[in-house]
């Protein structure tokens, strides 16, 4: 009954107001449906004693329905130890081998997340454009969902042309997301963190 009102809420309102509440009227479905689907699958495991007793499933979302994922560097994600699922860890964490170091050297980094600070920048830089998912407990995957209208062709404005390309048809020049710089933008961004970027749906044309 509540989504159905937050429907008609989105249904009634208007622009920018609109766009927002309608995208999170969608999160909210998807929410309800993998709770729905977790319940499901949490229940039959409890009932087949054959089936491996493991709670970790339902936190390990599926990665196939975004647009673009970018891999990160599990040596540059400090809460790495916390993933749902262990990462074989093959560098050490604060430990140094040999003798203990002379008092008077560099100082060791407290509170400091790279992570959370690129997604804050992605999400700055292109909010208009997608959404940025990732696991703040150690995941080393952003998933990026490109928003339902964020390829709808726009009229040329020389103040909106941000992450944009123009495209001329006959008198009309629109402008539509430049997705192959966009990508580059993440890299650039993202530089010493990330590992790669991989581009996962055909939405786009170079």
């Amino acid at each position: 009954r509540q989504i159905k009102r937050a429907a008609l809420l989105c249904n009634n309102s208007t622009g920018f107001t609109r766009q927002m509440f309608c995208l999170r009227l969608q999160m909210l479905q998807r929410v309800v449906v993998v709770a729905a689907e977790s319940l499901k699958l949490l229940e039959h495991q409890l009932m087949d004693r054959e089936q491996i007793q493991d709670v970790r499933v339902v936190m390990r979302p599926p990665l196939d329905a975004y647009d673009v994922l970018i891999h990160l560097n599990p040596k540059q994600v400090p809460l790495l130890a916390q993933a749902v699922d262990p990462h074989p860890v093959t560098f050490s964490r604060g430990l140094m081998a040999g003798r203990i170091a002379p008092s008077g050297g560099a100082l060791p980094v407290i509170d400091y997340n790279p992570v959370s600070l690129y997604l804050a920048e992605l999400r700055d830089a292109f909010g208009d454009l997608a959404l940025f998912f990732c696991d703040p407990h150690g995941g080393t995957v952003i998933a990026v969902l490109w928003k339902p209208k964020a390829f709808v062709p726009i009229g040329f404005k020389t103040s909106q042309m941000s992450a944009r390309k123009v495209e001329v048809n006959g008198e009309q020049a629109n402008t539509i997301p430049n997705v192959e710089a966009i990508l580059e933008d993440f890299r650039i961004l993202g530089k010493g963190l990330i590992k790669s970027v991989d581009a996962r749906t055909e939405k786009w044309s170079f």
